[in-house]
């Protein structure tokens, strides 16, 4: 026995050193120490000095913010740990990152639990969850910010929190209503209403009925929308909010064709904007009233209202309402058919469009140009726009597919830092186990020096905790499986995102194939134009001139109205926008004549009777009759539409 006794003291003493630095590692970070102050009041000083600099000084709040956040990391202060992050969090909101802030909020909640329980940590939590589906909305990535603003809300109810209840709803109907699912959007602003009730809060109520009304306007339920609008005007007490609400009821009434009382309610919102020196909002009611006298046919007054309003936002550099308002001259000229006007109004809204990088602006304007150039019948110009309003369509297009996966990379990004935050709690609860079972084993080790009997009972401790690590190993791969399955639920999103660009990529497809339509309808309808021209030079020629010169100049005229070379033109073309058409048609009703494949064409591309009988120069009734044959041939009821089931073929 005292031989085995002196090996195992030599043992331990070679051991000792390194069991008793076993566990003992330590996250060091850089921590911010003020002169003359302990740690404990530089950590305080620090968490209130960031906290007041979070919102006006965003950069100084996060130097500071940081110092408390490796002061609190050191001190294993959890709860300062927590006010830190949440600080970084309100720093990075204020400077528009909500990637970054979405992750320090989901830190400060974590560190929240980990300080310990009761309902101040369950609000707390709340309110970070909360915060972080604020940020993911500001993202456009309605439907997490849904998921998250739900637990949100059961924490809230669960805890008897009435106000926050109220905003939780709240968020989530405003959400549900950028989603566009208006039923739920009102389910929710509804519940939240009803709690406004319940705490009497004349604001609150008022801004949740305006919510409301808000989303049956959206929804195009405007009597509903008014009756909320009204509703919401008898609780408000500012001033500046009741111009606001004066301003929804009357454009409210717009919309239900009351132009007089639109009118009545629009002019009363800009008096108490011009009272309350609300410049900005001057310039958006007469915009407003613009739109209604415009309905009503007043465009003189229209015109007046719009260029009050270009001063007002011109005056203020606000661009993007300087582009609406001269999109909305231009288009009041068309009407008045001052088309110069309208151009160079169209041309100025343009220029600035282009200066923002506006691209939905840039599409308006062009369609508009298009339109305009077209009455003023410079087909080369009208055509140069349309392309142009394609090509700013087609980078819209573009530019949503891109904000889409950019919302998938966000959605990845800060769900791997979730992940993350997980893996480091989990991590920590581990070290702080060994280190508990090395002071253990250390102990136990005491004991055997001192009482040798006891060995065996040591034994058996020994053993007691193998096989707690044994079941910490278990949990370990428990851990990893968990980590593969959220791998491979990655991998199904990113093919789910794949296949959302194959459908996008097909509707680009359909959307060129239009835009070719409508070019081979532009070309068709100028042979038509010319053909009828043609026509009626020949018809004049033949009443009143000589008739020596007559045959000569009809000669010229027939020779320039070649229907064969015309078709065969109209032809190449059309092949190139429908393929394999003309060899389908022939191939499934053989019995179709020449005549018949023409006018299948021609219907195919929606050309009206009229156009059809200038291609072929016969006349209108006998193109309508060549209609009724070729609905015979073709076998149709009499109910089908014969265009739309030539498109089929």
């Amino acid at each position: 026995m005292t031989h085995r006794l002196s090996v195992f003291i030599l043992i331990l003493i070679f051991a000792f050193p390194l069991m008793s630095s076993y566990g003992q590692e330590i996250i060091r970070y850089p921590a911010v120490r003020i002169k003359g102050l302990g740690k404990a009041a530089t950590l305080d000083s620090l968490l209130k000095s960031s906290a007041r600099l979070a919102e006006s000084h965003p950069d100084s709040a996060l130097r500071l913010a940081h110092g408390a956040y490796g002061l609190a990391k050191n001190a294993n202060d959890n709860k300062s740990y927590a006010a830190a992050a949440r600080t970084i969090a309100d720093a990075w909101y204020y400077k528009n990152d909500f990637v970054n802030a979405i992750t320090f909020y989901n830190e400060s909640a974590d560190a929240a639990l980990l300080s310990g329980s009761g309902s101040d940590t369950g609000s707390y939590y709340a309110d970070r969850i909360s915060d972080v589906a604020y940020c993911y909305m500001q993202l456009g990535i309605y439907e997490k910010a849904i998921e998250l603003e739900n637990t949100a809300l059961r924490i809230n109810r669960r805890l008897g929190r009435m106000s926050e209840t109220g905003s939780s709803l709240n968020n989530i109907g405003n959400n549900y209503f950028y989603l566009g699912h208006y039923d739920k959007a009102i389910q929710y602003l509804t519940e939240a209403h009803a709690l406004d009730l319940q705490t009497g809060d004349s604001s609150d109520i008022s801004v949740s009925l305006n919510n409301i009304g808000m989303v049956y306007s959206r929804w195009g339920k405007h009597r509903q929308a008014l009756s909320f609008y009204e509703d919401a005007l008898g609780y408000t007490t500012s001033e500046i909010r009741k111009a606001i609400r004066l301003s929804n009821i009357g454009m409210e009434w717009y919309h239900l064709g009351d132009y007089r009382k639109a009118l009545e309610y629009l002019n009363q919102a800009l008096e108490s904007d011009i009272r309350n020196k609300q410049t900005i909002k001057v310039g958006i009611r007469k915009n407003e009233i613009s739109t209604v006298l415009s309905a009503m046919g007043e465009y003189e007054k229209a015109i007046l209202l719009n260029e009050e309003a270009l001063l007002i936002f011109r005056s203020t550099g606000i661009r993007e309402s300087q582009i609406i308002t001269l999109a909305d001259m231009g288009d009041l000229y068309l009407k008045m058919d001052q088309l110069t006007k309208a151009e160079l109004c169209f041309l100025e809204g343009l220029e600035l469009a282009r200066v923002t990088g506006s691209l939905h602006n840039q599409a308006r304007i062009y369609k508009s140009l298009y339109e305009l150039s077209e009455r003023k019948g410079d087909y080369q110009k009208a055509l140069d726009y349309f392309r142009n309003y394609s090509i700013v369509n087609d980078s819209v297009f573009n530019e949503i597919k891109h904000r889409q996966l950019a919302n998938f990379e966000i959605l990845y990004e800060t769900g791997q830092k979730e992940k993350e935050n997980q893996v480091l709690l989990r991590d920590n609860e581990l070290k702080e186990k060994r280190q508990r079972l090395s002071v253990a084993i250390i102990a136990g080790l005491g004991i055997i020096l001192m009482l040798i009997f006891f060995l065996y009972r040591i034994k058996a401790v020994s053993l007691k905790q193998s096989k707690k690590l044994l079941a910490q190993e278990q949990e370990l791969a428990h851990l990893e499986i968990e980590k593969k399955t959220a791998e491979n639920k990655l991998l199904e999103d990113r093919i789910f995102a794949e296949q959302q660009i194959n459908r996008l990529e097909r509707e680009k497809y359909q959307s060129e194939i239009e835009f070719k339509n409508a070019e081979l309808a532009g070309t068709t309808l100028s042979l038509v134009n010319k053909n009828e021209i043609l026509g009626e030079i020949r018809n004049r020629l033949m009443d009143n001139h000589k008739p020596e010169t007559i045959p000569g100049v009809i000669r010229f005229i027939n020779a320039n109205t070649d229907i064969d070379l015309d078709w065969n033109k109209f032809r190449l073309t059309f092949e190139e926008v429908h393929p394999g058409f003309f060899e389908r048609i022939q191939k499934q009703y053989p019995q179709l004549t020449d005549h018949d494949v023409r006018l299948s064409a021609y219907l195919r591309i929606n050309l009206s009777s009229r156009e059809i009988a200038g291609l072929m120069n016969v006349s209108l009734d006998a193109t309508n009759k060549g209609r009724q044959r070729l609905r015979k041939k073709l076998d149709l009821a009499p109910e089908s539409d014969l265009c739309e089931f030539l498109k089929s073929v």
